[in-house]
């Protein structure tokens, strides 16, 4: 594993742990009605995904980095789709949650997009061309 994976995996781990003592605030004061219980799902799911779409971009593009932007915009299209699959089944499947779980997904999906280009965009701006 490069050393660019590695430290983008431990402080995906740090972010998500603090996220993790939000989350558990947030479900323990706020009321049930206005919070989704599968948050620390969510949690979980985006760092996940985070760390392997991270990983891919860089294995992808080391070889080759003048296909940094191809594997970037493909890489955000799967996501979006699969994102957006995820919130149209759990909407349909769970309306009586389906609001507090999409306004949820996007926060945290918002955190988790900033995390990995500010990552993207130190990681391109160090490696030799």
């Amino acid at each position: 594993m490069r050393n660019e994976v590695r430290l983008f995996l431990k402080q995906n781990i740090i972010l998500t742990l603090g996220l993790g003592v939000v989350v558990t605030i947030l479900m323990v004061t706020m009321p049930p009605a206005r919070i989704t219980v599968t948050l620390p799902f969510i949690l979980i799911f985006h760092a996940a995904i985070a760390f392997l779409s991270f990983a891919l971009i860089i294995k992808k593009t080391e070889s080759a980095p003048k296909k940094f932007v191809s594997v970037y915009l493909g890489n955000t299209t799967v996501k979006l789709l699969l994102f957006m699959a995820i919130l149209f089944i759990y909407a349909l499947s769970y309306l009586h949650d389906a609001v507090n779980f999409i306004i949820s997904f996007f926060i945290i999906y918002i955190i988790y997009t900033i995390f990995e280009v500010v990552h993207l965009v130190k990681w391109n701006n160090r490696s030799p061309r």
